[in-house]
């Protein structure tokens, strides 16, 4: 028979092991916040969103004119920036095994911009959708960023590392930026798009894409403070950079 002591410590083991292989709710760190920006919970009022809160499944993250909100998601995907004038709602952040590196992100695009760093390629079996009114677009170990109009729905979507694929009115769209950035604007209502609407992204999109991501992983890495972050205005496909 084990002894006490190593019968506790199978138990831990055992305990750590299941665990590691069971489901955790997720979670996405406010790491920096520039002007102002509110959350909200389901069926609650509004609240001024702070640097430092945890969000989590069914929280919205609202940011007013000239306004960014910086979030980490760890194993969620990383790194993300809310741009100005955006509504965005976490519908689910879930790692489904933390050994594994199985995660699930939806976050829903209600109006606005956000850019995104997923350093971590996700696994195979890993989904990370953003979802707007126009359709639903999959990230996988990318740097990129999507822009919505007024009503939601998606008018482009620019990837400076990795893939997006968007499914626009039930057509396929892949996004890669394998030979150098791309971009897509989906084609009018009437016109069915097609994969030949994928182009370069322009030097500009291309560019401050590029340097968002690189701007969130340092915010993580406690490289940057608030005195040394480029402020983007308006949104990432439009923007000047302010210091």
């Amino acid at each position: 028979m084990k002894s006490t002591p190593q019968l506790l410590c199978t138990v831990l083991a055992l305990f750590c092991g299941a665990a590691l292989a069971s489901a955790i709710p997720g979670r996405a760190e406010v790491k920096k916040v520039v002007g102002k920006a509110s959350f909200t919970k389901a069926g609650s009022a509004p609240s001024t969103l702070s640097e430092g809160m945890v969000l989590g499944t069914g929280d919205t993250v609202i940011t007013g004119a000239g306004s960014t909100v910086d979030l980490y998601l760890g194993l969620n995907g990383d790194y993300l920036r809310v741009d100005p004038d955006t509504t965005l709602k976490i519908d689910n952040l879930d790692i489904g095994n933390i050994a594994e590196r199985t995660v699930t992100t939806q976050l829903s695009l209600g109006k606005g911009a956000i850019t995104g760093n997923v350093v971590n390629k996700l696994t195979r079996a890993s989904k990370y959708e953003i979802k707007s009114a126009s359709g639903v677009a999959g990230i996988r170990g990318t740097v990129y960023s999507v822009k919505t109009d007024a009503n939601g729905r998606i008018t482009r979507i620019v990837v400076t590392t990795g893939t997006v694929t968007f499914i626009d009115r039930g057509v396929t769209i892949t996004i890669s930026a394998a030979d150098g950035a791309k971009a897509y604007s989906p084609p009018p209502a009437g016109t069915t798009p097609t994969q030949a609407l994928v182009g370069a992204a322009t030097s500009v999109e291309a560019q401050v894409t590029s340097v968002i991501g690189v701007i969130l992983e340092r915010i993580q890495q406690g490289q940057m403070d608030s005195g040394a972050v480029g402020t983007v205005i308006n949104n990432p496909l439009d923007v000047s950079i302010s210091q």
